[in-house]
């Protein structure tokens, strides 16, 4: 039912949309408060995770040939820090040749290098370069539709917006079925899944012009970033407890109930904290305040 690879491919699409849009009308970039305040933000969480997880018995090292930034679920942040520290020269050559001459080379390049390994289950055999590659032009259409998030016409219809989130969670569920039952996998498909994901949250925002969100989902949204970042190892810590066995259904909830709750703390401990540091990092200079007139 459900298929966490194209939830990563929808979070490319957001991630660039939040961070071209401040820029998104050619706003004057401070690079060095640019990336203080990127880093402040992902990567104080980051190191505190990797903690977690070597507490949690992961052997990886960070730099080695298999390291856990890759061999775990957080390989899609390292696609992410590499389109992070490229966005400077991206504005440039955006504003420069505009998004069609860089989509147009980035989609067929991305889709060249996904059939470089068309039998490859995972993104291992591609490595962080040639998987950053792949899904470059999904996280440039977040960049792209931060522009046009201004010119959106707001979306009433309840019967247009869930058709597109069914459309949306049955191309997930199709991309699954290739994935596991076809031989036809997330490296060939995402890129293209990503096409589709673009369409949708445009949609959402629309329609979130004139709607507010639900107010779970936003609450449980704040601190995605720490599940993310330890669903994968707070699981080694569950079997550290003596637990009986309550049955199948009881057992499942006490078992994700534990990695959501240790994912909350995480944030309120960890991930809210550096949060709020980075949020002290103006992205532009303190205005001047002008001098006084003279009488």
């Amino acid at each position: 039912m459900v298929f966490g690879t194209p939830a990563v491919i929808g979070f490319f699409i957001i991630s660039g949309f939040c961070i071209h849009l401040p820029f998104r009308n050619n706003e004057k970039l401070y690079a060095a408060r640019y990336y203080a305040r990127r880093y402040t933000r992902i990567l104080i969480p980051v190191a505190v995770a990797l903690v977690v997880w070597r507490l949690a018995g992961a052997k990886e090292g960070i730099f080695s040939r298999h390291s856990i930034l890759w061999e775990s679920p957080l390989w899609s942040l390292v696609c992410e820090e590499i389109y992070y520290f490229l966005y400077p020269l991206i504005r440039v050559v955006r504003w420069r040749f505009g998004w069609t001459p860089l989509l147009s080379v980035m989609f067929p390049l991305g889709t060249g290098i996904s059939l470089l390994h068309v039998r490859a289950t995972g993104w291992g055999p591609y490595g962080p370069i040639e998987t950053t590659f792949i899904l470059f032009p999904v996280w440039l259409l977040g960049c792209v539709l931060a522009e046009k998030s201004d010119h959106l016409v707001p979306l009433n219809s309840k019967w247009e917006i869930w058709g597109w989130r069914f459309l949306i969670w049955f191309a997930s569920w199709a991309s699954e079925m290739l994935h596991f039952k076809f031989g036809v996998h997330t490296g060939v498909t995402m890129i293209w899944f990503g096409v589709l994901a673009y369409f949708w949250v445009k949609k959402e925002l629309a329609h979130g012009l004139d709607t507010s969100p639900p107010r779970l989902f936003v609450w449980a949204g704040a601190w995605s970033y720490s599940l993310y970042l330890i669903h994968g190892a707070a699981p080694e810590f569950y079997k550290l407890i003596p637990i009986p066995n309550f049955g199948i259904l009881v057992n499942w909830f006490l078992y994700y109930g534990f990695v959501l709750g240790s994912s909350y703390l995480f944030y309120l401990a960890i991930e809210r904290p550096s949060h709020l540091l980075a949020r002290k990092i103006r992205i532009t200079p303190h205005p001047k305040t002008p001098k006084p007139l003279e009488v």
